[in-house]
């Protein structure tokens, strides 16, 4: 009956990279569109809103790390945890969206997490929770779970107007989603109409990145008689407002609108040493960062990480100011983001306060990320030429969705589409509506502070790769070609080479959540498996137990009991890229490192005749060892490195060894792994 419904409901999002807040704020608005009162939080925010006296709730949440909660889920997570009463939640309906990769074992772990805590608190599920896959696409789950959502949500939430003018309501939510196309051309053209060249190119006098054309078949668009499942129009959200006098901001300083969770610091770049052969597969550089000033603001110990503030590519910048026709000194006057009535700006620009174009460009938005449909159906409404905007409906369409998983194989910039559709030339204010936040790179520690309190030594891979066939664009990253440039590119293996410019870098601390660092018990066992630049964090592991040691021997605490500690290590070449060989060689020499298990990928043998090629095939191989070491001493586990392969296959081959030795059935292994890891006992650091 309508009195047993709720008069409104509660969105609560946790967002990492800006997905979970967007998605969050279109269900908001759409709902509101259809007569529904609701309101819409951050899950941190828990002093808005009361759950004791909510009734319908929708949790829209990503993942961090190997299915950790987001940052801003903290609080919300530690205030469930708190309730013991198991019917808190008895009077509340909810239902949830979770954001995750499958690359990742704990895919959508936090939404999982979060479902299980809410039953047991006593809440009933009203929609069968949608789980979204990064690696397939978000929308593939997304929007039909949005488009499904409605006829649930009626049966729990009182829809004002439901009696009368509800229907003409949902008449122009629907007309908004399918669209007839009128002036339609026959045509049989199967070719690539957009041509593209290869490569990025640029335009060497002005410094001006041109951006590369998105190759697109579009023979099935003749075929194509209306366009079905379209986004909504984006909702107007940003006013950019001038400031009453003529100033220009082009201050060398971080610009006020960067959020971070722990103060920023101007570190000096001091020494960059190159761990790679000029003819490895992919350069490997380590850097080494003055700490000095910042001693009491710095804390850290090995595994810890940190994140860096770098800017989007400046010649990227100054391609998307061209292609809008913002001339310099337009971009680089003062101006303030404000919302437009009725709407809040989203959190990576609540800060944007006497700013300018340049630096939103530079800093404020993500212009290299994967574009959302949303993107597309925006550019769409502000495209002249008719056939570039029914190209762009297509693609945002149902008619279009292989088409537009094929654009983002070839990983647009902003800019590239821009120049694939010349004729839209959209206000920045309203690309600021849809574009994601610009996001900090992390790096893990490398080094132990007991033996340099004053540097901060950190590794990475140069992102520099080529998009599959047909495509063949060269694509870089943001934050390592930055690097890369600052520390003078780098080359000769090994040499460390001191940088005495004054070359600042922007850090901050990451709060470590998940608890992957060196373990504060000494005498517990650590068996470290990091492949690639995985290894890094473990240098600083082992680094920072031989300090602990040799100052408990200067104590003559010779009977002090030290765990051993095993690492399991893989590279492709042991001549080209084995990373920190001489440290690693020297800790096994001096026994502070009890086993190194170095397994070479690509040497001729690996993977012949039992011979292993991963470090999951070592793990196997040493089984026996490894199993004492789990069941007889406790040890812990810890993996940095590669999610998508090498992170599945270790925990295979760890399920196999309790399998194994342990004489247990594999689904009971797996539940030990999963204890492990809620135990903080298997811990790992893992990237896509």
């Amino acid at each position: 009956m309508a009195s047993e419904k709720s008069s409104r409901f509660v969105i609560l999002y946790a967002s990492q990279t800006g997905n979970a807040e967007w998605i969050a704020k279109n269900i908001h608005q759409e709902a509101s569109e259809r007569g529904f009162v609701n309101e819409c939080y951050v899950m941190e925010e828990i002093d808005k809103f009361d759950l004791s006296k909510e009734n319908v709730l929708i949790l829209v949440t990503s993942n961090t790390g190997d299915g950790d909660p987001p940052d801003n889920a903290t609080k919300f997570f530690r205030f469930l945890r708190k309730i013991k009463s198991n019917t808190f939640l008895s009077h509340l309906k909810f239902t949830i969206l979770g954001l995750g990769d499958t690359n990742y074992t704990n895919f959508n772990n936090t939404a999982k997490r979060l479902e299980k805590r809410m039953i047991d608190l006593g809440a009933a599920p009203f929609y069968n929770k949608g789980l979204a896959d990064d690696a397939m696409g978000l929308e593939t789950t997304v929007d039909p779970w949005i488009a499904n959502l409605w006829p649930e949500l009626v049966k729990v939430c009182v829809q004002k107007g439901k009696d009368n003018n509800n229907t003409q309501v949902e008449n122009i939510i629907e007309s908004v989603k399918t669209l007839s196309i009128n002036g339609k051309t026959e045509s049989n053209e199967t070719s690539l109409p957009l041509e593209t060249p290869n490569g990025q190119s640029v335009d060497k006098k002005m410094g001006i990145a041109s951006g590369t054309k998105i190759m697109l078949d579009l023979s099935e668009l003749a075929k194509v008689e209306q366009f079905t499942a379209l986004p909504r129009i984006p909702t107007v959200i940003c006013k950019i407002i001038k400031s009453n006098e003529e100033r220009i901001i082009n201050s060398p300083t971080l610009p006020t609108l960067i959020n971070t969770p722990t103060p920023i610091v101007n570190t000096r770049l001091d020494a960059v040493r190159c761990l790679t052969h000029p003819e490895a597969l992919k350069r490997t550089i380590h850097l080494e960062l003055e700490i000095k000033d910042y001693r009491e603001k710095l804390e850290f110990i090995p595994g810890d990480s940190f994140g860096i503030i770098a800017p989007n590519n400046e010649k990227l910048c100054l391609g998307i100011l061209k292609t809008l026709e913002i001339d310099e000194n337009e971009a680089n006057q003062e101006i303030s983001v404000e919302s437009a009535e009725g709407t809040e700006l989203p959190s990576h620009l609540r800060n944007a306060k006497s700013t300018s174009i340049i630096e939103l460009l530079r800093y404020g938005v993500d212009l290299n990320s994967l574009p959302r449909k949303a993107l597309l159906r925006l550019l769409a409404e502000y495209t002249t030429n008719e056939e570039e905007k029914k190209t762009l409906l297509f693609l945002c369409s149902k008619q279009g969705s292989v088409q537009f998983n094929l654009l983002r194989e070839q990983v647009p910039t902003l800019l590239d589409l821009l120049i694939t559709f010349p004729s839209s030339k959209p206000p920045l204010e309203r690309l600021l509506d849809v574009l994601p936040p610009h996001q900090p790179r992390y790096y893990s520690i490398v080094n132990s502070p007991l033996v340099n309190r004053d540097l901060l030594h950190f590794a990475f891979n140069i992102v520099d790769y080529k998009t599959p066939v047909p495509y063949n664009v060269r694509k870089y990253g943001v934050c390592t070609p930055w690097l890369d440039n600052l520390s003078g590119y780098a080359k000769e293996i090994n040499k460390r080479v001191p940088l005495t410019t004054d070359i600042n870098i922007p850090i901050f601390m990451k709060p470590n959540s998940n608890e992957f660092a060196v373990p504060s018990d000494i005498s517990r066992p650590i068996i470290m498996i990091g492949p690639g630049t995985g290894v890094a964090p473990f240098v600083g592991f082992i680094q920072h137990r031989e300090q602990q040691i040799i100052a408990e021997r200067k104590l003559n605490n010779i009977e002090k009991t030290f765990g051993e500690m095993w690492l399991f290590y893989g590279c492709r070449d042991i001549e080209k890229d084995y990373l920190y060989r001489e440290e690693l060689e020297r800790f096994s020499e001096n026994g502070f490192l009890k086993e190194l298990l170095v397994v070479i990928s690509r040497a001729p043998n690996a993977g012949l005749n039992g011979n292993p090629k991963y470090v999951q095939d070592l793990l196997r191989k040493r089984g026996q060892e490894i199993y004492e070491l789990l069941d007889q001493k406790n040890a812990m586990i810890f993996v940095c490195g590669d999610a998508q392969g090498m992170a599945k296959g270790v925990n295979d081959a760890l399920a196999d060894i309790l399998v194994e030795h342990g004489k247990i059935q594999k689904s009971d292994a797996l539940k030990i792994l999963t204890q492990w890891i809620s135990d903080k006992r298997y811990l790992r650091d893992l990237w896509s």
